[in-house]
């Protein structure tokens, strides 16, 4: 299938599953400005611990990501973040907004436009990678002196043998096994629990 094709159903899930999660959980909002977008970024376990606002413990990881501005969907009630604002100038929150084209971590966050772009990668459930998979949506990060944001965010949220999306620069699976940022493809994320 067309990447293009492929890219605009992905953001049109991603949209239908932010307006439904946000009837459903109020703390869901759009805040506007400065943000670390991490989805095409893999990252690098610290051997540490996090902790999310309901006192949830995982495995802590470490992801190098792009700062943009803009729009962007955020989950007041998840990861750490409990406002839009940052916690001052040296931070950044790691939220999501769909885009195709940005500075990736694997071509060294290039502003060249044809290293901007990337692909949509499924990474199936028989690699039993799920458990691996990072996930830094609403988490506070630190802006370096490369004006990139270093996240610190949970792995291991999910069962190993889940199915889930990644960007990437190539279509191959390789990056499935480098703590990629990812949405997973669980349940919970396309409907709500009556």
């Amino acid at each position: 299938m067309n990447k293009i094709v492929i890219s605009i159903i992905v953001a049109a899930i991603l949209i239908a599953v932010f307006f439904q999660q946000a009837s459903a959980n109020p703390k869901i909002t759009i805040c506007k400005g400065q943000f670390a977008l991490c989805a095409a970024s893999a990252c690098e376990p610290t051997g540490g611990r996090i902790t999310n606002q309901n006192g949830d413990s995982f495995p802590e990881v470490k992801c190098t990501c792009p700062i943009l501005y803009g729009d962007n969907i955020a989950d007041l009630g998840a990861g750490n973040m409990t406002s839009c604002e940052p916690t001052d100038d040296q931070h950044v929150w790691s939220t999501f907004w769909p885009r195709t084209n940005y500075p990736r971590q694997q071509n060294n966050f290039s502003h060249d436009d044809a290293q901007m772009k990337g692909n949509v990668v499924e990474c199936p459930a028989s690699l039993k990678q799920g458990h691996a998979a990072s996930n830094c949506f609403s988490w506070n990060c630190e802006i370096d002196k490369n004006g990139l944001a270093i996240c610190s965010c949970p792995m291991g949220q999910e069962p190993p043998e889940t199915d889930f999306l990644i960007q990437s620069t190539d279509t191959t699976t390789d990056r499935c096994f480098e703590h990629p940022v990812s949405l997973p493809l669980v349940a919970e994320f396309f409907w709500t629990k009556k």
